[in-house]
């Protein structure tokens, strides 16, 4: 199972940890996978380009994905930060729509 924890609230995201694996199919074959990898992913890159030096990022090759924001964001910046991780949480939130038994999302706050 994917286990995802977006840190804060739905109205305020202050990161996300992401681990575990679906098994939903073979290894090079899941599709809940690659699609929790490529929306959060995407996020991730995202808020590295938008707000440079405020993301704090790690990632495994075991299937461990974190990320935190950092410090005190300038007040547009922080605007479009919540923008990508939104989009982002809708994203995990639609695959888990489709594929409940294999995703768990919940808020830390």
């Amino acid at each position: 199972m994917i286990r995802i924890r977006l840190y804060g609230g739905p109205d305020r995201i202050r990161g996300f940890i992401i681990w575990g694996h679906a098994r939903f199919a073979p290894r090079g074959g899941d599709i809940v996978c690659a699609g929790v990898s490529a929306v959060a992913t995407t996020a991730l890159i995202g808020l590295h380009r938008r707000i440079p030096g405020y993301v704090r990022y790690g990632m495994l090759p075991q299937g461990l994905m974190v990320c935190r924001l950092r410090g005190t964001i300038p007040k547009a910046q922080a605007g479009e930060a919540q923008i990508i991780l939104s989009v982002m949480a809708l994203g995990l939130q639609s695959i888990r729509s489709s594929h409940a038994d294999f995703i768990d999302i919940s808020y830390r706050r």
